[in-house]
């Protein structure tokens, strides 16, 4: 066979190619075998395959047009979001909440008083919940003694989910919502009262 007839005019408008976008342009056809050489220096390897076909490692509609602007460009899928922060359990504080510090500071079945906002925190299996510390009799802070709450002006006696045992009171002791600050601290919403069954999950 003639070379003259084998050959194919290839016309490319003038432009800087890099090695590999040479490589794409001439290996197909009969100039591959003279591009070959050129295209496996410094041990890189040279991808063949039917016409048309594309590298792994091409993607996009133009990848196998050397004609195309984005030629030799190689495109990587995008890069996994940035994960967002879990959201804090339970619901967001708003800004009437007061901040009673971490909730890893409040054990399970004890209850801590919090004098400035007259409430206790309490932990149980469910969760954090917030009750008033004052008596309904006449308003006494309770004491905590054997597990439940003791008025010390009468001695009235509630269980730590603010039922009554005894004493002069026809009220249990009301729950205010709790909420989750931005900093992830504990907050009580006394502009709120809630059930007794209400918990904050954390």
């Amino acid at each position: 066979m003639h070379w003259g007839a084998a050959m194919k005019r290839v016309v490319l408008p003038l432009a800087e190619l890099d090695r590999r976008s040479f490589c794409r342009a001439f290996a197909v056809g009969a100039a591959g075998a003279m591009a070959l050489s050129a295209c496996a220096e410094d041990g890189d390897a040279v991808q063949t395959g039917p016409v048309g076909s594309e590298p792994p490692d091409q993607v996009g509609p133009d990848a196998g047009d050397p004609n195309s602007p984005d030629a030799g460009h190689v495109t990587t899928p995008d890069a996994a979001p940035t994960p967002i922060d879990a959201a804090p359990s339970g619901p967001t504080c708003g800004t009437g909440a007061v901040d009673v510090g971490a909730p890893t500071s409040f054990a399970s079945g004890t209850a801590t008083l919090i004098s400035a906002s007259s409430v206790f925190i309490v932990r149980d299996a469910g969760g954090l919940y917030a009750v008033s510390s004052r008596c309904t009799h006449e308003n006494a802070t309770n004491g905590v003694s054997s597990g439940r709450f003791r008025c010390p002006r009468h001695g009235a006696l509630f269980n730590f989910d603010g039922s009554i045992i005894s004493g002069p009171v026809s009220q249990p002791l009301k729950h205010y919502a709790l909420c989750t600050m931005s900093n992830g601290h504990v907050g009580v919403d006394k502009s709120q009262v809630v059930s007794t069954s209400t918990r904050l999950d954390v």
